[in-house]
């Protein structure tokens, strides 16, 4: 996974560790279902990588929805 989808993944892994109510969910599930949806939903993109192994990455949408955030965060701070 690319660097934006791993941070996505480590947020999914310590929700899932906070709701877990006694119920251990892997870390290979969580990331997996985190990946389908993120996939479902345009945001996330299979492809293979130089090694031959199926990888993910942010599809360009999600890359610059995530630059514009940043650029509102900044923006904000400035104004402050």
């Amino acid at each position: 996974m690319d660097h934006i989808l791993t941070k996505y993944g480590d947020q999914a892994c310590e929700t899932a560790r906070l709701r877990r109510n006694g119920i251990h969910t892997a870390r290979e599930v969580v990331s997996a279902k985190m990946l389908a949806e993120l996939e479902a939903a345009g945001d996330a993109m299979r492809y293979v990588n130089p090694h031959g192994q199926i990888a993910w990455k942010a599809t360009p949408t999600l890359r610059d929805h995530l630059a514009d955030l940043q650029l509102d965060a900044e923006a904000d701070l400035e104004d402050i």
